[in-house]
């Protein structure tokens, strides 16, 4: 990125997550690997225990579901927390809790799977971080859905292909957790899970 120097480059292994800091100012990269992969990203305001990124709340702040370039993200306090700056696919879904283990069990009766809302509870652990999780703080990025005629929500298999990325800017200091999203019973991830890379980029010194 122009102007910004890489401060970290971190891989997300197929169904699992990872987490770390963000300072304002700096610039989130998150990378689809090798195509067809969904990413489960979530954030909290890193001084404060009670506020975080809401996708409902961003909804109704730029007054729809598809998020351009330019849209701002905000808290459930609606404090701006990320501007997106770059967007490859143009198809995310911000409405759709992420996958949890209970969804498993009543939709597919598998008891052992694993989730992005317990990926990213592991990856909040391993920097410390004990933050309030619920599936509908996650926006599911790269994922491809839409609504039928009657209402169904249908998931489609994505399209966008490897390398494809979105960038955010921090517009506050902010924890950050992305699930490289485990679904495999259903076409969101291609049937095939597989990983994905997060980068934070920091203004270089004049």
């Amino acid at each position: 990125m122009d102007g910004y120097k890489l401060k970290e480059d971190l891989i997300v292994p197929a169904s699992y997550g990872i987490a770390t800091f963000v300072e304002e100012g700096q610039c989130i990269e998150i990378v689809d690997v090798e195509g067809k992969q969904v990413g489960d990203f979530m954030a909290w305001v890193r001084d404060r225990q009670d506020e975080w990124f809401s996708p409902a709340h961003t909804v109704t702040q730029n007054w729809r579901v598809k998020l351009n370039v330019g849209d701002l993200l905000v808290t459930n306090r609606r404090r701006d927390i990320f501007k997106l700056l770059h967007d490859d696919v143009g198809y995310h879904d911000i409405v759709v809790p992420c996958c949890d283990q209970q969804a498993y069990i009543r939709r597919y009766g598998i008891n052992e799977h694993r989730s992005c809302l317990e990926n990213i509870r592991e990856a909040l652990g391993t920097i410390g971080e004990n933050r309030h999780l619920s599936g509908e703080l996650a926006w599911n990025m790269f994922m491809k859905n839409r609504i039928g005629d009657d209402g169904e929500m249908i998931y489609e298999e994505p399209i966008h292909v490897s390398g494809s990325k979105l960038i955010l800017e921090a517009l506050n200091n902010s924890v950050v957790a992305l699930s490289a999203c485990p679904q495999d019973q259903t076409p969101t991830n291609g049937w095939s899970c597989s990983k994905m890379r997060l980068k934070i980029w920091e203004l270089r010194q004049k």
